[in-house]
């Protein structure tokens, strides 16, 4: 690292360390196309950026608030009653205050921590207007095969955003991919104590770390047997031939050929992806 980078993660860790005395919470609606041979079905979760001293977290609320009932039913020993709701199992962790990023997902059975330093190369554009009574302007930028208009304001001064968007010099109020496929909206922000949960936790665990060019090998893979991994566990398991399962007998065949197709209509029907250089 040179003086002149030095300096500069100097500066910004001594801004960092000023303005989070204390946590914040920001709540982004989340509307998003996920197939794109059916672009009229537009679908809704509510998502939530937790920023602290040493980074930021990017999640699901449903997907959290899920999670949080099966932690706490396991320590007490309860049957899980509730269904997981959320559509968006992804979230996206951010290091302060270089922005090393991290993508956490899901291929089949498998989890996968993706790491990603990109920076978002934005043009700040003379529009101005009001998200919900704070004062914003507009940037555009090229990110992740898809062209973005976003909104900041600079009476939050956190140089983040919804997912991996940050680099702008206010917090990102709105973002949204110029065929609007994938929004991003403001819908407020608090202030927190507590930190981070233990949802963080329990989702990384027996993850796979790798970077973007691997995560594609992965994810080909995947597409080509996707599977596999319930083949691995199902072959490999001491139940032998057939399965028992609410009463009924089904054969291991039955089981994979099951999985196959559940897989592979996830595959057709979630094909939009948010960031399309990662699935290319």
């Amino acid at each position: 690292m040179n003086g002149n980078k030095k300096i500069i993660l100097l500066f910004l860790t001594v801004i960092y360390s000023t303005v989070f005395s204390q946590d914040y919470r920001v709540m982004y609606n989340y509307s998003f196309v996920s197939d794109s041979t059916n672009v009229k079905f537009v679908e809704n979760e509510m998502m939530v950026l937790d920023v602290a001293r040493e980074g930021s977290v990017f999640y699901s609320h449903p997907k959290f608030r899920y999670d949080s009932i099966v932690i706490e039913k396991h320590k007490n020993r309860e049957n899980i009653l509730e269904a997981d709701r959320s559509r968006i199992l992804f979230f996206v962790e951010k290091e302060y205050p270089n922005f090393e990023m991290m993508y956490h997902t899901t291929l089949g059975k498998t989890n996968y921590a993706v790491a990603d330093s990109a920076k978002i190369n934005w043009h700040l554009e003379n529009d101005q207007n009001t998200i919900r009574g704070f004062a914003v302007q507009k940037a555009t930028a090229n990110y992740g095969g898809r062209q973005w208009i976003a909104w900041y304001t600079k009476d939050i001064p956190i140089f983040d955003g919804p997912f991996k968007f940050n680099g702008l010099p206010g917090l990102i109020l709105e973002v949204e991919d110029t065929k609007s496929e994938h929004k991003f909206e403001f819908l407020g922000i608090e202030n927190r104590s507590n930190g981070y949960s233990n949802f963080y936790k329990v989702n990384k665990l027996k993850e796979l770390k790798v970077n973007g060019n691997e995560f594609h090998k992965a994810w080909e893979a995947y597409k080509k047997d996707p599977a596999k991994d319930v083949k691995f566990r199902l072959l490999s398991s001491k139940f032998g031939l057939k399965i028992n399962y609410d009463g009924k007998d089904y054969s291991v065949s039955d089981m994979i050929r099951n999985a196959e197709e559940i897989e592979r209509a996830k595959i057709k029907n979630n094909n939009n992806f948010l960031e399309l250089t990662l699935y290319r």
